[in-house]
């Protein structure tokens, strides 16, 4: 089935000599509405009748090495339909038309550009003059960021975030990483921008009053610090990563603007303390590849909707089959993947382990070139735990095939790993080195008490014995069959595979090369605990 659903795939490869040297210019315009709206997430009929509480913005950063060109445009809304980021493609005259990633923050303070939170069901939230607006803004918002480019220089860095997002489905799946970016004039060494990439639902606030909410005062914090313009970038943030609840029962809910400051400003100062260690360079090649694929419409909700003309409908959708699109970036030792909508965290994380051979930090885009609601595995789809996810999402297949679409475009990219006279001359096995690397992923933070022994039978390199205990990880060739939690059985070659990202372990265990005795849940676990 997984293999009909790509329909188109486009391979365009973006590889520069860094000798060519890297460009970077960034800018930002206001996409406030002089008008009250109905504000999108949450219920339906919700008017800013409360006015502007802060303003929102489209963020832009156009990169250039050699003479290839890649621009990155977040705008302060809950989401915008691929049909209107075809638009404002075609209206930037600096960039082609797909080098151009439209992101989005999920912020639920921002105007309906959807159409699902009008002021009843049949009534669309959506004001088309407002659309246009912001399709105007944002292209003119990137051809400003390509005026503007200068020679530079980037760094990256990641760091954990804690505190800010909780996860009210399964706690213990939380991922708090966040990847930062930033760009530095060569001249004279002045921030040109900042992206930082964190996975949370920007809804600490819920009242009548438009706002950013806490990429507000993120915003402000890195540009009152360290100046440039700051972008923030949404994450893997669906079912349900959003902002940790107030204990305080005296506060409000959806007016708790300390919170929301406190949160944007925990966020910043995170991504600033990580980036200020960076590691700057102008010496980068960036890669690009681009997946077109079509799922079917499952969602009868949102049948009903597109022919009630609550949702528009464009191009993108033909009959019941909706084309969306993924692209795989790599700048420099950075690698970044786009989602057309809200992934789970459980996906983000796997997709986060399958990238990291191939960059350091992985940058995952959620709300990225398209709103398809939430993005759910196949196994996770029809679980009772979900069901709102799933009353908000188009379908079972969007996340088989996004992930579909990564591994496809991964094959054409080239791991960064040791390589194997860096590995004879450690003295070490392929596997020994492999298991080392390995450890190297361990999560403390997301392990806590957590206390298992797996036994790995590894066909062709021996037994080894994977210890977790007490917040630590262990590999050690020393061991009892009898203390084991779960025994994993596999060819060497097939393990090496899996840890390296190149192999779905599900995929390996359903066909029988990957062999688990105990707990399969346990088994799992170790996806978790390992990026």
């Amino acid at each position: 089935m997984r293999s009909l659903i790509i329909t188109t795939l486009f391979w365009a490869v973006m590889a520069v000599s860094g000798a060519q040297g890297l460009q970077a210019g960034a800018a930002a315009n206001k996409i406030t509405p002089t008008k009250p709206v109905y504000l999108a997430g949450y219920a339906p009929n919700r008017l800013n009748t409360g006015g502007v509480h802060d303003d929102i913005w489209a963020r832009a950063v156009v990169v250039q090495v050699g003479q290839e060109r890649l621009a990155i445009v977040v705008c302060d809304l809950l989401g915008l339909l691929r049909d209107d980021v075809q638009k404002i493609r075609q209206q930037v005259k600096s960039v082609p038309q797909n080098r151009v990633l439209v992101l989005c923050t999920h912020v639920h303070s921002a105007p309906d550009t959807i159409g699902l939170w009008g002021p009843t069901p049949t009534q669309s939230g959506r004001d088309n003059e407002y659309v246009n607006f912001v399709i105007e803004t944002v292209a003119k918002t990137i051809d400003e960021a390509a005026s503007k480019l200068q020679p530079a220089t980037v760094g990256f860095a990641k760091t954990n975030v804690e505190g800010v997002a909780y996860n009210y489905r399964i706690k213990e799946v939380l991922d708090t990483e966040a990847a930062v970016m930033q760009f530095r004039s060569k001249a004279d060494g002045k921030v040109i921008a900042t992206l930082t990439n964190f996975a949370c639902h920007p809804e600490v606030l819920n009242n009548d009053q438009l706002t950013a909410d806490f990429c507000h005062w993120y915003y402000q914090t890195v540009e009152s610090k360290v100046g440039g313009v700051a972008i923030f970038a949404n994450g893997a943030l669906g079912g349900m990563i959003s902002p940790a609840a107030n204990p305080d029962p005296n506060v409000p809910k959806g007016r708790d603007w300390a919170r929301a400051e406190r949160y944007g400003t925990t966020i910043a100062a995170k991504a600033l303390e990580a980036i200020a260690t960076a590691r700057f360079t102008d010496a980068v090649q960036l890669e690009h590849r681009e997946a077109t694929y079509t799922v079917p419409m499952e969602n009868e909700g949102f049948k009903l909707a597109l022919a009630a003309g609550v949702i528009p409908s464009g191009a993108s959708l033909s009959g019941e089959r909706l084309t969306t699109e993924s692209h795989l970036i790599r700048l420099g030792d950075a690698v970044m993947f786009t989602m057309p909508g809200e992934v789970l965290p459980n996906i983000g994380i796997l997709l986060k382990r399958l990238l990291a051979p191939y960059g350091d930090p992985v940058f995952l885009f959620g709300l990225a070139n398209d709103e398809l609601g939430y993005i759910l595995s196949l196994e996770d789809y029809y679980l009772d735990l979900y069901s709102y996810e799933r009353s908000m999402s188009i379908g079972s297949e969007i996340g088989p095939a996004m992930v579909q679409a990564a591994r496809q475009m991964m094959a054409q990219l080239t791991a960064r790993r040791p390589t194997d006279a860096a590995t004879a001359q450690s003295g070490q096995s392929e596997v020994d080195q492999a298991l080392n690397d390995y450890l190297k992923r361990f999560r403390a933070d997301r392990a806590g008490t957590f206390k298992a022994t797996y036994r790995l039978v590894l066909d062709g390199a021996g037994e080894y014995y994977l210890r977790i205990a007490e917040g630590k990880a262990s590999i050690s060739k020393e061991g009892n069959p009898s203390e084991a939690t779960v025994t994993i059985k596999a060819k060497a070659e097939v393990f090496l595979a899996i840890v390296n990202g190149k192999r779905d372990p599900l995929d390996a265990y359903n066909t029988g090369e990957l062999q688990i005795e105990g707990d399969i849940g346990i088994a799992q676990y170790l996806l978790f605990v390992f990026e």
